[in-house]
Order: C-alpha cells, then structure tokens, then sequence
C-alpha cells in the first residue's frame, strides 16, 4: 500500500528546477540548521529514517504542509518521541512565542 508521499515509478512529468527553486526564508533555514545539528554523526540524536518515518506519518494531511513545514512536524513529533521535551513544556513556550509576537505586533 501506497502513502501519500510515495510517488516511487509513478509518472510525475518534467520538473522545471528554475521554477521551483526559492530563496529559503528565516525560519526555513533554522529549521534545516535544526536537521543538521540532529543528523549530526557526533550528536546521534535522531536518524533521516526516523524522519521519513514522522513525515509519513501525517497520512493524508503529507500534502496540505509545504516542505518545511513537514520536515518540522517530523523534528517535533520525533524528539516528542524521544523524550526531549514534553508536550506540556512544548505548550508552554508555544504560549510564550505567541505572547511574545502579539507584544510586537501589538507596540
């Protein structure tokens, strides 16, 4: 059985690199600065197929998440997994971020 994500031998048609391709924004780098301080061989905290793993995970919602949103789904559920952090101090500084952030908006 097939997952949402699996397009292995599927005809896909031409991909056109130069239309696709964008300049990352601020937050799309740090989250592939997360993945590569998390593949890190000295760190060993987590594994690309655990990854691949959390991302095939979402089902049928893979494709209502760009890219990088699914790559941080995958981190948080993954070290969720791991013991990490909790759910709960995930909430918490969830709250903060977005206390923080309606402070700036707000002046």
């Amino acid at each position: 059985m097939r997952g949402p994500q699996d397009y292995g031998g599927l005809p896909a048609g031409l991909v056109d690199p130069v239309k696709n391709e964008h300049e990352p924004t601020h937050w799309e780098r740090r989250v592939d600065a997360i993945m590569l301080l998390l593949f890190d061989p000295k760190r060993r905290l987590a594994r690309v197929d655990e990854s691949r793993r959390m991302q095939e995970a979402l089902g049928d919602d893979y494709h209502k998440y760009p890219y990088y949103e699914r790559w941080l789904q995958a981190i948080t559920w993954l070290l969720l997994e791991k013991g990490v952090f909790s759910q709960e101090e995930l909430d918490k500084k969830r709250e903060e971020v977005r206390a923080r952030l309606e402070a700036e908006r707000n002046g």
